[in-house]
């Protein structure tokens, strides 16, 4: 029984021990966007940062604003990857997706940082758009590559840094052999004639 019990008693401590963990970056944000695509104005407040409130108090006044904002998001989307400051109290997110636009669909892609506040991740800049940010793809590999190398992990082949291959040197030209040519003689006729001599005056004679 009072195993039973003690096991008990250290399940609700491990149950409120982990409720009390906050969120990470990437779960708060999907939180806030789900809230986005239903128009859920009140929800999307207590996901936000200070700042992000503020403007989103605006919106109050102006269902029109949130509604565009909203079908201007995708309904799914992935999540590419997570940017940690050194003190690790902000966090980018880069995701891609894709939105319908009177018919038409279109790859989107989505830049969302948050910062921590009290404890607890809030999001403190969101967008989404139609035209991939500069340096986006790079940024991605970056933050793919920092994450390995603080779990200890090795580089992925594709990440590791592309070193130009060495050029094997040419190989230098062997001279040209230089054939030496003995100018014609002219056929004169001695008394004792050497083979050079009969050959100069047409006799062949082999060497």
């Amino acid at each position: 029984m009072g195993r039973l019990l003690l096991g008990v008693i250290f399940a609700a401590f491990a149950a409120a021990t982990n409720a009390q963990l906050p969120d990470e970056p990437q779960t708060v944000y999907l939180k806030l966007h789900r809230a986005t695509l239903v128009q859920n104005l009140d929800e999307m407040m207590l996901y936000a940062s200070e700042a992000q409130r503020a403007e989103l108090k605006s919106y109050a006044g102006d269902p029109q604003r949130l509604k565009l904002v909203s079908s201007m998001m995708p309904r799914v989307y992935n999540l590419r990857a997570t940017s940690l400051s050194a003190d690790a109290t902000r966090a980018r997110l880069r995701a891609t997706g894709s939105f319908t636009f009177q018919s038409t669909t279109a790859p989107s892609y989505g830049t969302i940082d948050l910062v921590k506040q009290n404890g607890e991740w809030k999001v403190d800049k969101f967008e989404w758009s139609g035209d991939k940010p500069q340096g986006f793809d790079e940024a991605i590999a970056q933050a793919r590559l920092a994450a390995r190398l603080a779990a200890g992990q090795p580089a992925a082949p594709e990440e590791a840094p592309k070193t130009a291959a060495l050029e094997k040197p040419a190989a230098t030209p062997e001279p040209a052999p230089v054939l030496s040519r003995t100018p014609k003689r002219e056929c004169e006729i001695r008394p004792v004639m050497t083979d050079d001599d009969l050959r100069a005056c047409g006799a062949r004679i082999p060497e």
